[in-house]
């Protein structure tokens, strides 16, 4: 007997690509959390935002944390913030800002959990300085059915920290998380603009500026505008009020794919981007917006990500080394123009991971790339897994809902390390979704 409500729910990832029903619980209290048998697999949900089916699994029990959303503690002094792991970023900002706080790693989205965060370590908009999501982590508390409650830190039974930071849940249900939040320099960012006529010019500009934000955005469509973009640098900058409340539209996997059909192809494409380019050089080249627009832009302009709709979209996140980037430019361009791909857009960052876990490791710069749906987007992504595998680059798993077991294994620094403690601390491998089938952890 299961207390709490268990039903039969369709889960789909959030990139539209695979879709399955299995049984879901929505525990709001611990003895609902425990109440399955011991060893029923299972796999622990936050918000439901990762492009792979990291949180969901064909006879896999989800167990979704939402209801876990309660502030605990906070110390002023040390500036440390005890929460459930159910909390969104949105409510995080919400209560710190008020205090004249923050928290510097913010990937792009408002509703995703924090127990959704440290279970993929994101990154947020300059993870060259500011890191990943595990790195502000202090502690964390981590329920496995058959092992109860279990307090880590990079102190205190450091493996199991290690493994569930970037361990995609994995090694239990995280139910609180303790972050290290920073002083708030001003709610708003100053945001610049510059344009760059290909991916060598903004690894330039990315790797000489020191900021607070910095990213590019390029135009990725096959032919000679490939490359063409704009790079992002936001500081901290002073304004005399306050900034008005982040006005956004919550989108879900299901309300992102209402259309039946995607509006995107390779005319669409190229005047997508041609627009935005053209938007740039008449565009003011600062804009001063508040902390929270600056931290979630896609939270503002949902229709990107709504355009693809039905069938949904592809995306490939990777990092690359930063002696290896020019060859990794140069063989994507050469691989997206040969084969005419169904790629979109593509962004970088300056990043620097030091997790030691399935998430990303290494200083480098990040490539992220979207393609839409059609009958060369699986080719493609099997000539870049390659490229990847080339160039010694690490994918993202979180944002990829295909990436094979191998590549994963290849790929991985730490994959083969992980996989051992792994087996070693839950030999029945009771934590089961469908990203850990497809690479080899179930």
């Amino acid at each position: 007997m299961i207390d709490g409500l268990v039903r039969d729910t369709r889960f789909t990832t959030f990139d539209g690509t695979l879709s399955l029903a299995t049984k879901h619980q929505r525990p709001d209290r611990f003895s609902h959390l425990e109440s399955p048998d011991s060893t029923m697999h299972r796999i622990p949900r936050g918000g439901g935002y990762s492009y792979s089916a990291s949180s969901f699994g064909e006879n896999s029990l989800v167990q979704e944390m939402t209801c876990f959303n309660r502030f605990i503690d906070f110390n002023s002094e040390t500036l440390t913030l005890k929460l459930e792991a159910g909390v969104r970023l949105i409510d995080l900002m919400k209560w710190a800002l008020p205090r004249q706080l923050h928290f510097p790693v913010l990937p792009g989205y408002p509703l995703i959990t924090v127990g959704g965060c440290v279970a993929a370590d994101v990154h947020g908009k300059n993870p060259y300085k500011d890191g990943t999501f595990s790195d502000w982590v202090k502690q964390l508390t981590v329920f496995h059915p058959q092992k109860g409650y279990q307090s880590c830190s990079p102190e205190e039974n450091s493996t199991l920290f290690a493994m569930t930071c970037g361990g995609y849940g994995l090694t239990g249900v995280i139910t609180d998380v303790t972050l290290q939040l920073a002083t708030l320099p001003t709610p708003w960012i100053a945001l610049s603009q510059h344009r760059v006529g290909s991916l060598e010019e903004a690894v330039r500009e990315l790797s000489s500026c020191d900021a607070d934000i910095a990213y590019s955005w390029h135009d990725a469509t096959a032919g000679s505008n490939f490359g063409r973009g704009i790079v992002y640098v936001g500081q901290w900058t002073k304004n005399g009020a306050l900034p008005k409340p982040m006005k956004y539209h919550p989108m879900t996997a299901n309300t992102r794919a209402r259309l039946p059909i995607s509006a995107w192809n390779g005319l669409t494409a190229r005047v997508a981007n041609s627009a935005v380019l053209l938007q740039a050089r008449y565009k003011s080249k600062i804009s001063v917006m508040g902390v929270m627009a600056a931290s979630f832009p896609f939270a503002t302009n949902v229709y990107f990500h709504k355009l693809f709709g039905r069938p949904g979209l592809r995306e490939t996140q990777f990092l690359v080394s930063e002696d290896k980037m020019g060859e990794c430019s140069h063989a994507l361009r050469k691989l997206v123009c040969d084969t005419g791909a169904p790629t979109m857009m593509l962004s970088l960052k300056r990043f620097k991971g030091v997790q030691k876990s399935l998430s990303m490791s290494g200083t480098g710069y990040l490539v992220a790339i979207d393609s839409y749906r059609n009958a060369r987007t699986d080719l493609f992504m099997h000539r870049l897994d390659q490229l990847i595998l080339d160039v010694g680059g690490q994918p993202n798993l979180s944002k990829d809902s295909r990436i094979p077991g191998e590549v994963a294994e290849l790929s991985i620094a730490s994959f083969a390390q992980f996989k051992q403690d792994l087996f070693a601390y839950d030999p029945a491998r009771t934590m089961r979704s469908e990203l850990s089938r497809r690479i080899g952890l179930s």
